[in-house]
């Protein structure tokens, strides 16, 4: 008894300690979109995607890159859709981070060329963006949905990608506070 019970909590220990990883589902019979080897890890937070050259920060806004633990630390950042282009603009854009001083919302089809389509909970490379869910709360979390710069031309709203599922939601740019990743053109 003792004996199960001990290898019971080693099994729950060693699943705790990957828990994003043991989250992702992704389907065996699909191909990958967005596999391991089309980001290359630049060491300073960010990895560029070797397929569009885009430079993608690793983290959200509001969380910060730990190098050591190779994992982001904090909590994401909720932000309106204008709020989001303004800290961007006046807090990001020249801050400089690793090396670079071009940080913008990306576009939609920017993005989407991130959504991993084998895989959900999240739904996007894990090597290169290991720590967008952390825990089952972050699946529902409104900061696990990011906001693009691209917004509709039909109507007041502005299209966003769910990191858990991937899809496309359209969302008012007044109605909630998503979360934000920054991408650059790598120069």
């Amino acid at each position: 008894m003792l004996k199960k019970t001990l290898l019971a909590l080693t099994c729950a220990f060693a699943v705790a300690g990957n828990a994003s990883a043991a989250m992702q589902s992704c389907y065996t019979d699909l191909p990958g979109s967005a596999p391991d080897i089309r980001f290359q890890d630049n060491n300073n937070g960010t990895v560029t995607d070797l397929k569009t050259n885009l430079v993608w920060r690793r983290c959200l806004i509001g969380t910060s890159w730990d190098q050591k633990a190779q994992s982001c630390v904090g909590e994401p950042t909720g932000f309106k859709w204008k709020a989001a282009l303004f800290h961007t603009e006046h807090n990001e854009k020249g801050a400089g981070y690793g090396g670079m001083k071009n940080w913008r919302l990306p576009n939609i089809k920017e993005l989407v060329s991130l959504r991993e389509v084998a895989c959900i909970s999240p739904a996007v490379n894990l090597k290169a963006f290991p720590s967008f869910i952390r825990k089952e709360a972050d699946q529902w979390a409104v900061t696990s949905t990011v906001w693009s710069a691209t917004a509709n031309e039909n109507n007041q709203e502005i299209l966003t990608l769910g990191l858990n599922d991937g899809m496309v939601m359209l969302y008012g740019y007044q109605d909630s506070e998503l979360g934000v990743l920054l991408v650059s053109d790598g120069q």
